[in-house]
């Protein structure tokens, strides 16, 4: 039985369960190799006994575990203990924007939009590497006590959702909501989708309430199809018009008509409350959409005999759901064939052929020094694999070799920045703020790696954006003679979040804080981070064993590697490297020691590498018992 105190993988002990979905259960848990508190999401038992949405669930947790953005939430680990599937995720403490909608009725319109921004770039950075999100929702974006809006459901929602509306009890009300027409009407969805959603989602924001509304879901979804949207200054006249367009081009009809892609949605946005008026902002129902509506129309019979069936099903046999959907889905799956070979294929060529065998292939692109842009260069499953129909196919796209070249983004907007990465492949991994230099707002004072240089050789992309020189400052409080755990919660109270713990020698009583860094009254931003030395633990010293191989973008960098550790559910790091290094390639050689709470000879732990205080990358590396 599945529960608090359940320790799952060896390593995540579960402590309560915070939330309950139609497929899963997610538990608040403590990660006890790194002391990290995570969110676990179990998977429901009656769902394990259907392999063929375990192999989905298997192939998507894969996927996405492969975004990596800051408004996503991560997957980092996922596994099978004793028959129960799990996914390990980042926690966020806070609450849904449905929650918040629920609570305070219209949000804010600059909030709204500060939200709707954020949602659309880290949609933008999925569709880049080939995911769709198929079920974008204010029950799916967690946001928190900052008011920072964090997507989730990466991947498990694609598994639950498919390419037709779902018949899982729970989650069919939550999303009918929010299905753009072409997934009402149960055909194949693109990044439009997400765009449509996204468009019910910002009018709700405004609003306080959905566009759609009615007493079945088979109602509402048939609304979606042939029901025109909402005017949201109808609802508040607050809105301005430049923001009521905006909804209406995300949430036409015809998706060729809405916005190409989440980062164009994104482009009005930015302008939106600067030009209210909105004459920016085209879109029109063309008659090609009337002729549209038109046919949906002429099939609203149709497609309300089907939905009924389907939500009919819901309602009608609700307990006996998992075993239904099994049967039709055994009842209805063809035989396996055997998996082509897709690599070497064009793109295209490989898309059109997959087609012929499943209707979700997934495209991710890959830099290649092998392969030509645009080939493809491996598949998963492999070539000579049993294959049902649709079951998950990904195909690896070559992006070239140049991709691999970081583009020059310093004196770039934010945003233009972003988007320039993401033409181009590349990931980041963190994007922190700066005050110094007289560059404007929100541009880019500075990038790593340097232009022209190799990514994959450095190893991490991060960009410093120019904050106000108006950042609020915090006078640091002395926590001298503190125990570790009390004076953690003195900085947190303070707003800072960023912990070094040093430990050296001393006749102090374990715990105590002998010295602080930066001295009490000191004014410091928000991100930056304090240092606390304690007394060196007793007991169960490890010491690093391998080497640490790092490429430092500039001179006079400040370099730390801290062992991530948990107080009383403060994040912080126990500092085992700390120096000033020139540019150039480095190598740590083994050693610093750490107190880890294991009886095995050697372990293995992950150590965070910062460079000028930035967190750059994690390693997994051998710590040898002393």
């Amino acid at each position: 039985m599945i529960g608090p105190d359940t320790v799952l993988g060896g390593r995540y002990r579960l402590i309560e369960q915070i939330d309950s979905g139609g497929s899963a259960y997610i538990y608040k848990a403590v990660d006890e190799l790194s002391k990290k508190t995570v969110a676990v999401k179990v998977l429901k038992p009656e769902l394990t006994e259907n392999e063929e949405f375990v192999q989905r669930f298997k192939k998507e947790v894969q996927a996405a575990a492969k975004l990596r953005h800051a408004n996503i939430i991560r997957a980092y680990d996922a596994g099978l203990d004793d028959g129960t599937y799990y996914i390990v995720m980042d926690l966020i403490e806070g609450k849904t924007l449905k929650h918040l909608i629920n609570v305070n009725g219209p949000l804010p319109v600059k909030y709204a939009v500060a939200v709707a921004k954020k949602i659309c770039l880290a949609l933008e950075y999925a569709h880049v590497k080939g995911f769709v999100h198929r079920d974008i929702k204010p029950h799916n974006v967690m946001v928190d006590m900052t008011g920072e809006p964090y997507i989730a459901d990466f991947g498990i929602a694609r598994n639950i959702a498919q390419n037709t509306i779902t018949a899982e009890e729970g989650s069919v009300m939550g999303s009918v909501h929010y299905f753009s027409p072409e997934q009402a009407r149960g055909e194949r969805v693109d990044k439009r989708s997400d765009i449509y959603s996204l468009g019910i989602l910002l009018y709700e924001m405004v609003t306080g309430k959905v566009p759609f509304d009615a007493d079945t879901s088979v109602a509402i979804a048939l609304k979606h199809i042939n029901d025109p949207m909402p005017d949201a200054r109808a609802e508040n006249p607050a809105v301005p018009e430049s923001i009521n367009k905006i909804i209406q081009k995300a949430t036409q009809k015809d998706k060729h008509f809405r916005y190409k892609s989440a980062f164009n949605m994104y482009e009005d946005l930015q302008r939106c409350l600067l030009e209210p008026d909105g004459e920016y902002v085209k879109y029109s129902e063309s008659k090609r959409t009337q002729q549209h509506l038109e046919e949906h129309a002429r099939r609203s019979k149709k497609s309300m005999k089907r939905l009924l069936m389907i939500f009919g099903v819901a309602a009608v046999v609700i307990f006996a759901i998992i075993a239904i959907v099994s049967a039709v889905i055994n009842f209805s799956a063809e035989r396996p064939v055997t998996l082509q070979d897709f690599v070497g294929m064009t793109e295209k060529n490989a898309v059109e052929a997959a087609q012929k065998v499943t209707t979700v292939p997934t495209v991710v692109y890959e830099n290649s020094s092998e392969a030509e842009k645009g080939i493809v260069i491996r598949q998963e499953p492999a070539a000579g694999a049993d294959f049902k129909k649709d079951d998950p196919l990904t195909l690896i796209v070559s992006n070239g070799t140049g991709s691999d070249i970081m583009p020059n983004v310093t004196n770039m907007d934010r945003a233009q920045a972003e988007k320039v990465l993401l033409e181009n492949g590349i990931e980041w991994d963190q994007i922190v703020e700066d005050t110094k230099g007289d560059a404007p707002v929100g541009y880019v004072i500075e990038q790593h790696p340097a232009a022209g240089e190799s990514v994959s050789e450095s190893g991490s992309v991060w960009l410093t954006v120019k904050a106000s020189p108006d950042t609020q400052k915090i006078s640091v409080p002395n926590i001298q003679s503190m125990q570790l755990a009390d004076a953690l919660n003195v900085l947190q109270l303070k707003d800072l979040n960023l912990f070094f713990v040093y430990e050296k020698e001393s006749g102090e009583e374990e715990g105590t804080v002998i010295s602080q860094n930066p001295p009490e009254n000191t004014e410091i931003s928000v991100n930056d981070p304090v240092a606390l030395t304690i007394p060196s633990a007793d007991g169960k010293r490890y010491q690093m064993k391998d080497e640490f191989s790092l490429n430092i973008p500039k001179d006079v960098t400040s370099v730390r590697i801290g062992v991530p550790g948990n107080i009383n559910g403060v994040p912080v790091y126990y500092i085992i490297y700390d120096t000033i290094m020139e540019a150039g390639d480095h190598v740590v050689e083994p050693g610093g020691t750490v107190y880890i709470d294991s009886d095995e000879e050697i372990v293995q732990q992950d150590v965070v590498l910062f460079l000028n205080d930035v967190q750059v990358r994690t390693e997994t590396v051998e710590f040898t018992r002393r």
